[in-house]
């Protein structure tokens, strides 16, 4: 059964590099036109000059008019978005709470769960009105069993991410909005392969599947939520490791 996305519409933060950029691909190789958004102009154009029908924005997810710009932007040309992939996040390492200053603390906060609240505050009112709409967002491993090398500022981010979609889901249920997130594990993404380099195969002997993962292996996952395949699946959060949690 092939996933046909023609004719809606899905913004994608995050967009410019890793697995923001492979959700935005995969989402335009399944037939939606897309609005990929980043801080990052010059990468997301490069995105989405890859795409069949899609636009770039900048956004600092993190800053209210940012957001809003977004927002308008996407009401103004498409009416609203039929899909929701917050992506844009920092990954942030850290050795004990003593290592995070309250700087890193914050800015951690204000992108990976400020940033993802916003995003889904402007955009979710239209998804209600239509009474139809998915959003995915992005936890993680460490949110899951608590950091291993990323600092506790970014699991505790990505734990509110968790409770934040479950809250979504019960808010979008009667409205026909679902709300899910993924938790991704090791993916080899720039960030974490420069994090890990030299000692990859200490992590591979963790993954029952024996390799890291890919961004393709989470963005497949989005595409299935994006898509009508997914219609009762909400509040979940789906865990993409290659086995090594298992909850």
């Amino acid at each position: 059964m092939r996933i046909d996305l023609s004719g809606r519409v899905a913004v994608v933060t995050g967009a410019a590099s890793g697995i923001g950029r492979a959700c935005a691909l995969d989402l335009a190789e399944a037939g939606a036109a897309v609005v990929g958004a980043d801080i990052n102009l010059r990468g997301v154009e490069d995105t989405v000059a890859c795409c069949h029908d899609a636009i770039a924005q900048r956004c600092d997810v993190s800053d209210p008019a940012d957001v809003d710009a977004l927002a308008t932007l996407v009401r103004d040309r498409f009416g609203g978005a039929d899909v929701l992939v917050n992506a844009a996040g920092l990954v942030a390492y850290a050795q004990g709470i003593g290592a995070v200053t309250l700087e890193a603390w914050d800015r951690v906060q204000a992108v990976n769960l400020r940033g993802t609240f916003l995003v889904c505050r402007a955009l979710i009112e239209s998804m209600k009105a239509r009474r139809d709409g998915r959003i995915v967002n992005f936890a993680s491993l460490a949110a899951r069993v608590g950091g291993i090398e990323a600092g506790i500022h970014y699991a505790a981010s990505k734990a509110g991410i968790i409770g934040l979609t479950r809250t979504l889901a019960k808010e979008g249920g009667p409205f026909g909005v679902t709300a899910n997130a993924v938790a991704p594990g090791i993916i080899a993404t720039p960030p974490v392969m420069r994090q890990i380099a030299g000692h990859e195969s200490d992590y591979t002997q963790q993954i029952p599947l024996g390799r890291l993962g890919q961004p393709e292996d989470v963005s497949r996952v989005v595409v299935f939520l994006a898509s009508p395949l997914a219609a009762y699946v909400s509040g979940v959060v789906l865990d993409i490791n290659g086995a090594q949690y298992m909850g």
